[in-house]
């Protein structure tokens, strides 16, 4: 019986307010007509705030979930990963201190798990499963720096496929060779594998930040494929000396 009601009062919104736009990763209030009617304490948010928009009360993370009054809101796809999270987008998306972003995931999960809102109504249940497994996706997008770079591309309109070519023939050979090595190298020269593919990793990454903080989204696209790559021989390298 909420979900109609939710559906009109979103509606009735988006007539009076509009959709937000977004920039630069600052945001700043509720999608809700009224803070203190039903359908606000439940509304779809394309936005951030620092306080509840039902009771006025600083929230304890950025997301819309207020302990203090059992306030708790769905949160629209247009609002990023990093907002979610609490991290900087500009001036690099890519650059992001991990340690802060894995400290932010926990103290997002502590208000939004829904074993925090197991004794509420099964709605409210239902926007806190929503809401954690949306900081889930962003944790996940955000803590590997190819799940991270492949975001940032999507956002700026470049879709990653699983598929995407490598060009560069010589990297091709190159991979070619290892993964035979790989598969049949005594375990000193996997490892001497996997330093030097770790060193490589850091070369892509290193690019991919300088890309990124240029906005030159074609170079990131190639790097972003080449670090797949590269990735793909860390985990070969990995499954062989976890059987060896």
């Amino acid at each position: 019986m909420f979900r109609p009601f939710l559906v009109r009062a979103v509606g009735a919104a988006r007539a009076t307010h509009g959709l937000l736009a977004l920039s630069n990763g600052n945001y700043a209030r509720a999608f809700a007509d009224n803070a203190s009617s039903p359908s606000s304490r439940h509304s779809v948010v394309t936005s951030l705030t620092k306080t509840c928009p039902s009771c006025g009360t600083i929230l304890p993370t950025v997301l819309p979930v207020c302990p203090n009054c059992n306030y708790i809101a769905r949160i629209h796809d247009s609002v990023s990963y990093h907002d979610i999270l609490g991290i900087p987008y500009e001036p690099n998306p890519f650059v992001v201190d991990t340690a802060v972003l894995k400290r932010r995931f926990i103290e997002a999960q502590r208000v939004s798990h829904p074993d925090a809102w197991a004794t509420k109504s099964e709605f409210q249940r239902d926007v806190a499963l929503h809401v954690s497994n949306t900081v889930n996706a962003a944790y996940k997008a955000l803590s590997s720096p190819l799940h991270r770079i492949e975001y940032i591309l999507q956002r700026n309109g470049f879709m990653t496929e699983e598929a995407d070519p490598l060009e560069d023939l010589e990297l091709i050979s190159e991979i070619m060779e290892v993964r035979e090595e790989i598969e049949a190298g005594d375990i000193d020269r996997i490892r001497t594998i996997q330093e030097d593919n770790e060193k490589k990793i850091s070369e892509v990454v290193s690019s991919i930040t300088k890309a990124v903080a240029e906005k030159d989204w074609e170079v990131t696209k190639v790097a972003a494929v080449r670090l797949k790559y590269l990735n793909g021989i860390a985990d070969a390298v990995k499954k062989r000396l976890d059987n060896m």
